[in-house]
């Protein structure tokens, strides 16, 4: 078992589980554990004194951070409207992409150019490579750590938070527990 929590949460927990998604062609959980993962390093990220993350810390941190290669930008608020859409529906439409306030993020597994939008064909949509997209949060989760834990504050903020991230356990069983 690893004993520093970043390894263990981070590396070996959310990053690994989206590379094997990725690795079997698992495609929708990966966007899905992604999001989650985005929703993570907000929670980690937010002020001191937020105890929950909101759209805000959320858009912030994609606009900051989540980086796709090639000439077409994808907004934060367009990074949340797609969150939604598939942690709530398991779908592209959300709440703020019905309103137009935010495209709609369609995936394939993997594309060159990483991002497409062809708005003669439909200006609502933008496709993007979920390979892309995870290095894209893979490198923003490495550049986020070191603005996080190169600041004094910052670090203390994380470093009470980390405790609270999801990390499994190994579970060791005796012969005496199994007997009884």
């Amino acid at each position: 078992m690893n004993n520093d929590p970043i390894q263990a949460t981070i590396y070996d927990g959310i990053k690994r589980s989206i590379e094997l998604c990725l690795e079997h062609d698992c495609f929708g959980a990966a966007v899905t554990l992604i999001y989650s993962g985005i929703d993570t390093m907000a929670f980690l990220g937010m002020p001191e004194s937020q105890d929950d993350v909101t759209k805000g810390d959320f858009v912030a941190w994609c606009d900051r951070y989540l980086k796709m290669p090639g000439k077409v930008p994808v907004a934060g608020i367009e990074w949340y409207a797609a969150r939604c859409a598939v942690l709530h529906t398991h779908g592209v439409r959300s709440k703020l992409s019905r309103e137009g306030k935010a495209r709609m993020i369609g995936y394939c597994d993997r594309s060159v150019p990483e991002v497409v939008c062809n708005p003669a064909i439909d200006p609502t949509l933008v496709m993007v490579s979920i390979e892309a997209m995870a290095k894209a949060f893979f490198d923003g989760i490495n550049r986020f750590l070191i603005d996080q834990f190169t600041d004094a504050k910052r670090r203390e903020v994380a470093e009470k938070r980390l405790p609270w991230l999801l990390c499994a356990l190994p579970f060791k069983s005796t012969d005496q527990q199994v007997a009884n």
